[in-house]
């Protein structure tokens, strides 16, 4: 067996699902295992279907790079151990143990990892002083201290840690030398973005105000900086068992690199944009429901300023069966309200690229794209009651310190809703001024 293989396992089978190879040129590839396939188990990916011919590069690297973070977690490993950001099998051999989802990648001569994981036996508690030192760095430096690992790196930007959250309430990590799942991620903004915390929180909620599913993080603080705790919906946790559940975002599903998890990045055929979605959704076991879903999730975003919801911020989640579901809606925040970032939406909605550039037509083209034939009967029955609930859940925004955020969702819903011709019924608000880039007072 070539040195750089690595047995890819998937937690409830009892061999490797397949092999991941890196052939002397630098390229690689994935095979499944005659007897996965003829077990009739599920896929990795949506892009990576049973068969018995091996992948190529472009569609091995695609959903194996996915499984890596894209933060300072990921260059340390590259430092130390001397591999370049190409080298996805070399860096999967030292991140790839406990992969976002039901996946593991390990040395071929290492056994499975251990699953399910025993709360009261496999996760060693973290001391407060402990939890302080990380929550300090990854607030101040961006990376963890350097004696610790990521027991499950998590795909993403931002800084943060996998751990177990146990039922006496304190944190955890996996006892030295046991590969067990995680429950939650400990998200650490930069010290000076702390309220991104308080934000994130705020707009998951929000969407459950609304009746979308989604995952909500809780927002707390440690020795004073602000972190959020998130639970996993890719882990299911039962009796002090923790077990994985496969999932795979829409930038896996696809094929697309990381790259190309906004439509701007890539180009026709090969690119995440309306039509890209609607056939991941196609797959599901609930077609109808989950386009649905994907239509309120994309006007909810709107109205709290998120044109980030790119590919990444979207996955199937396979719980039960073959066939997945519309995963929980996550990585909610208004980017409308920080200058840092583009205000360009993460895919077009008809012709527009801008919300702000948004017409009726464009609006039409989305809802219709999407499997509606009756807009209007669409707006009664549900765009208005969403509005309606989003309405009734923003008044507890400003006591919360979160006067903008109210004003925008203000902003933008009352011009989805006027886009749409649905009357709702909204209190007055300052007035966002765009063309400032600021926040002025409303007549």
């Amino acid at each position: 067996m070539p040195a750089d293989t690595l047995a890819v396992w998937m937690d409830g089978y009892p061999a490797p699902a397949g092999r991941l190879i890196k052939a002397d040129d630098g390229g690689i590839s994935f095979r499944y295992e005659e007897a996965y396939i003829a077990a009739d188990r599920i896929g990795l990916s949506l892009a990576l279907p049973l068969q018995e011919e091996a992948f190529n590069d472009i569609d091995t690297r695609a959903f194996f790079a996915n499984l890596l973070p894209e933060n300072n977690q990921l260059q340390r490993v590259m430092e130390r151990e001397g591999l370049e950001l190409t080298d996805v099998v070399g860096l999967l051999r030292y991140l790839g143990a406990d992969c976002p989802g039901a996946i593991s990648c390990l040395p071929v001569d290492h056994p499975p990892v251990k699953a399910p994981g025993i709360l009261e036996l496999d996760y060693e508690p973290i001391e407060e002083r402990d939890l302080v030192r990380i929550v300090r760095s990854l607030a101040d430096t961006r990376r963890l201290p350097v004696e610790v690992r990521d027991p499950s790196p998590v795909a993403g930007v931002q800084s943060k840690i996998a751990l177990t959250r146990l039922p006496d309430g304190r944190f955890a990590l996996p006892r030295k030398g046991v590969k067990v799942p995680t429950t939650h991620i400990l998200k650490v903004p930069e010290r000076r973005y702390g309220r991104e915390a308080r934000l994130e929180e705020s707009s998951a909620l929000l969407a459950a105000a609304v009746g979308l599913p989604v995952s909500i993080p809780t927002a707390m603080s440690i020795d004073g900086i602000d972190a959020l705790l998130i639970e996993r919906f890719d882990r299911h946790t039962e009796g002090g068992v923790v077990k994985r559940l496969h999932q795979e975002d829409f930038a896996q599903a696809l094929g697309l690199p990381s790259e190309l998890k906004y439509q701007r990045k890539g180009k026709p055929g090969r690119r995440f944009d309306v039509d890209a979605a609607v056939w991941i959704l196609e797959q599901t076991v609930d077609p109808e429901q989950a386009r649905v879903d994907f239509l309120l999730a994309t006007l909810f975003n709107l109205c709290i300023g998120n044109t980030d919801n790119h590919a990444k911020n979207h996955a199937l989640l396979y719980a039960d069966g073959e066939r997945p579901s519309f995963a929980p809606l996550y990585d909610l925040l208004p980017i409308r309200l920080d200058d840092r970032y583009t205000h360009e939406l993460a895919y077009n909605l008809g012709e527009a690229a801008y919300f702000d550039d948004l017409t009726g037509e464009d609006i039409a083209t989305f809802v219709a794209q999407c499997g509606v034939e009756d807009i209007g009967e669409f707006v009664d029955k549900l765009a208005v009651p969403m509005f309606e609930l989003l309405e009734a859940a923003t008044p507890n925004l400003r006591s919360q310190g979160q006067k903008n955020f109210d004003d925008l969702i203000g902003r933008e819903m009352g011009r989805l809703a006027q886009l749409l011709e649905a009357s709702v019924a909204m209190r007055e608000r300052d007035t966002f001024l765009t063309q400032g880039g600021g926040w002025g007072t409303g007549s």
